[in-house]
């Protein structure tokens, strides 16, 4: 018993080691990969360090639902194909010890893992993206004026609105720039059209210079001691200029933060209980408005009463007969039940629309339900891939553990995007997009763990690359006959 029990602890270090050498790294790329995203929202704003780095360790953190699994795979693969690198492997099989009970410690292990794991997405990531994107919002809305994009006008300066049509990547240059100043308070009287234009912030950061470039101004001369012969004469002042500099006031330059109880409604930044009661009171509100909506309908412009209580429960009787009408009268009645039909027909047609964009209201936050329980099970299976597969490939080092990880993660990742959109779009019931990926990697894992467990190798390809490389020889004869 005691040889078992050292055995396990031998095991449980071979795994954790590469567990989180794995970990930090894919965090560290995906970290990089977040950060080389929103580069451009957090150059040139002069956030602090202390903001930076509050910045980036709550992106590491909500980074964890990815880069877990990951770990989890690649970890698995590197112990059990290190283990049978170096016959470690054969030795412990030899003494009398199955592969399934030299997986069970790891087993336990990732049990654990999903625990902690739905734990995290539960209570961690939540808390994580609340204050990840509410700082963002803050970022993003630190320093406006360097936001400046080609052609849409901009107004993130007081009084000013400004437009370019296109702008350097190499330097701070700005392009065929036109401005309109409202800063007098009297409408479209000062404009200002360039050439070229280069921005700066002074050293106070208080004011934002523009060095304007070959232009032209176009100013009204307002006397308000006059405003009827201003109004009347409206005299008019133009002037060219080679260069030309011009001042604005920027508001406070401190950073503010927003409060984050107006984010806390979003879907991503709620648990499970937060969002059964959502989705709950969600769903009895849509119902309620449909029928409401389809009874009032029905009422005023199919039996064209007033809208009563009951008058959904009433007979309609048809008082004459239709034949006993004159032509016109009929003609009427028909050009009238087709208008009728014409209407009910686009009423129905805009409340199927209205009804699918309803239930992907709820698929979003369904999504998120469910991502609470796909991340541990991910884990989970992840190591019944990797082990029996490291068990089965017999390599050591990070070479074939990365790739192969790589490439199951891959597969398990596209999976999920196809099964999210598709519970987006409504064309897929949330739990079968949800967990067709899981349920898939699952039976990999399964046929992975017989093959290891029965001591079978994986099925050789070399017959398949054979007929393609035969292929490829005769159409090489041809080509050359």
């Amino acid at each position: 018993m005691l040889g078992i029990k050292k055995l396990d602890i031998f095991i449980l270090k071979s795994y954790i080691l590469p567990l989180l050498i794995t970990f930090f790294v894919t965090t560290f790329l995906l970290l990089m990969q977040f950060l080389w995203r929103y580069i451009d929202d957090l150059v040139g704003k002069g956030l602090e360090m202390k903001v930076i780095l509050e910045l980036f360790f709550f992106a590491a953190t909500g980074l964890l639902q990815m880069s877990l699994p990951l770990a989890v795979l690649c970890a698995s693969i590197f112990a059990y194909g290190s283990m049978g690198d170096t016959n470690e492997l054969i030795a412990i099989k030899s003494a009398g010890v199955s592969l399934t009970r030299i997986m069970m410690p790891l087993i336990v292990f990732n049990i654990f893992l999903m625990g902690f794991s739905f734990v995290y997405a539960n209570n961690i990531l939540p808390y994580s993206n609340l204050r990840l994107w509410s700082l963002m919002f803050d970022v993003r809305n630190q320093r406006p004026e360097m936001n400046i994009k080609e052609g849409v006008f901009f107004d993130g300066i007081d009084q000013v609105r400004l437009k370019i049509s296109s702008k350097s990547k190499d330097n701070n240059m700005m392009y065929d720039m036109m401005i309109y100043d409202h800063r007098n308070n009297a409408g479209n009287t000062n404009v200002i059209i360039a050439d070229s234009a280069s921005m700066k912030v002074t050293d106070d950061k208080q004011y934002l210079v523009l060095t304007l470039y070959n232009g032209e101004s176009y100013e009204d001369v307002i006397d308000k001691s006059n405003i009827e012969e201003y109004r009347t004469k409206r005299p008019f002042r133009q002037y060219s200029f080679a260069q030309q500099q011009v001042l604005f006031e920027l508001e406070d330059y401190a950073f503010s933060r927003t409060n984050v109880d107006l984010f806390k409604h979003n879907s991503q930044m709620q648990n499970v209980w937060q969002l059964d009661y959502m989705i709950d009171s969600l769903s009895v509100d849509i119902a309620e408005r449909n029928r409401r909506s389809f009874s009032q309908y029905f009422v005023n412009c199919v039996f064209k009463t007033r809208a009563t209580k009951d008058t959904l429960n009433d007979t309609v009787r048809i008082s004459r007969d239709f034949s006993t009408l004159t032509a016109v009268d009929q003609s009427t009645i028909v050009l009238k039940a087709l208008n009728s039909a014409r209407s009910s027909e686009s009423y129905l047609l805009a409340a199927i629309q209205n009804k699918t964009d309803q239930k992907i209201s709820l698929n979003k936050l369904r999504i998120e339900w469910h991502k609470k329980f796909t991340l541990g099970f991910a884990c989970l299976i992840m190591f019944f891939v990797g082990a029996p597969f490291g068990a089965l490939v017999k390599k050591g080092g990070f070479g074939i553990p990365v790739i192969v990880s790589f490439v199951f993660y891959l597969l398990y990742y596209v999976m999920t995007m196809i099964g999210e959109k598709g519970v987006k779009a409504a064309t897929m019931s949330t739990w079968f997009g949800m967990w067709f990926p899981v349920f898939i990697i699952l039976l990999i894992g399964i046929y992975l763990t017989y093959l290891a467990v029965n001591d079978k190798s994986l099925p050789s390809l070399k017959p398949f690359t054979n007929e393609i490389r035969q292929k490829l020889l005769k159409k090489r004869l041809k080509m050359k006959q």
